[in-house]
């Protein structure tokens, strides 16, 4: 067997209405309170979140509420800036992976020195630890709060911009079921396909091992079971607390194998149309897979039989493909905008980011790419 290595340093408190033990926890690991930055989007604000945060924390509380949808270096940068003059002793991020995303990359900025961009796509370069971050997930898909990444979107380089280093690991992670149950049924579906990559690419990595196979394969079981029905019925508060388990699971699970060429091609469209990521991931998952083919054939067949879809490559993902549908995500990528003319840049953005090819079960040249989408078009 190989080397395993499995490092988690966040305390996670799972279940209903642990939202409520925030001022326990918070307790209980010695967090200094006393100066709180709640970092969030609008609807964590509009939907009462925030006001639950703020009766729990005893000092003085200063609300950012103003990160975007797939937030922008720009974004980020703006939001350092008004954090810094505030001066807070911790950080509680409130709503998906974006507010999560940015929260982490306010605390490590607030104790490094330099300019954001010159940390951006370069493994462990923050010196110092951040400001204590609590992270409470909103949404049922990143699995941000438990992951060392962060990722921004380049406006001007048409990329993502991903942040990598172990500082970038809350120190607390409030999953609670209920702060799910306002989204929508389309964002819980793209959210929760992208809970579904991150498990099955985790799964298919050469990065994989039997600690987070199990976490991938548990998460894979959990959203082909639940996700269906959250979606059916945002109120089914057993299905969201499953998805949410399974968000959880997907996290951990990156963090130990990483994700693939779905995630990759799918921050490339989500930069070019400013299409959501789950619902871009969907869109490249079965083509992906069935361009690994053979090369991933165990997995693929283990991956269906933890769906419930059994038979040959070609079946399962077949009924992956009808999964997907009712979800409501495409299978063609002229619904999400991608033209004939915009496939040469879409490759080589898609080739520029050959630090990641390396745990892939087949690794696709230009051409492969290329074949990927216009088969899929």
């Amino acid at each position: 067997m190989k080397i395993i290595r499995h490092h988690m340093p966040t305390k996670v408190i799972f279940g209903r209405r642990t939202i409520y033990k925030l001022k326990d926890e918070i307790k209980q690991l010695s967090l200094n309170d006393e100066k709180v930055a709640v970092i969030c989007g609008k609807s964590a604000v509009s939907n009462g979140y925030v006001d639950i945060v703020k009766k729990q924390l005893s000092g003085i509380v200063e609300v950012f509420d103003f990160v975007e949808p797939d937030p922008t270096v720009e974004n980020a940068k703006e939001i350092i800036k008004e954090v810094k003059k505030f001066s807070p002793s911790l950080i509680v991020a409130i709503g998906g992976g974006s507010p999560l995303d940015v929260a982490k990359v306010v605390s490590v900025m607030l104790t490094n020195e330099g300019e954001l961009t010159e940390f951006i796509g370069i493994p462990e370069a923050f010196k110092k630890a951040g400001i204590p971050l609590v992270a409470i997930p909103t949404t049922s898909g990143s699995g941000s709060e438990v992951t060392p990444y962060a990722v921004l979107t380049d406006k001007k380089r048409l990329k993502k911009a991903p942040l990598i280093s172990k500082y970038l690991f809350p120190v607390l992670a409030i999953d609670d079921p209920e702060l799910t149950v306002t989204m929508s049924s389309i964002v819980t579906a793209n959210t929760g396909i992208d809970a579904l990559t991150h498990a099955i690419e985790s799964f298919v990595s050469k990065r994989a091992t039997e600690i987070s196979k199990l976490y991938s394969l548990r998460a894979i079981e959990l959203i082909a079971n639940y996700l269906p029905r959250a979606y059916g019925n945002p109120k089914d508060i057993e299905a969201r607390e499953k998805v949410m388990l399974a968000s959880l699971l997907g996290g951990m699970a990156i963090t130990d194998a990483g994700a693939g060429l779905i995630h990759t091609m799918a921050h490339v469209l989500g930069v070019i149309y400013r299409v959501p990521h789950g619902l871009a991931n969907g869109v490249f998952l079965v083509p992906v897979l069935n361009f690994y083919g053979l090369s991933a054939e165990k997995e693929i067949k283990e991956i269906g039989k933890a769906m419930n879809f059994e038979g040959s490559i070609a079946e399962i993902l077949e009924k992956l493909q009808s999964f997907l549908s009712f979800l409501g995500i495409p299978k063609s990528l002229r619904e999400v905008g991608l033209t004939e003319t915009e496939i040469p840049n879409f490759v080589n953005l898609v080739m520029e980011k050959k630090f990641l090819m390396g745990n892939l079960p087949k690794i696709p040249n230009e051409r492969d790419v290329r074949e990927i989408v216009r088969t899929n078009l």
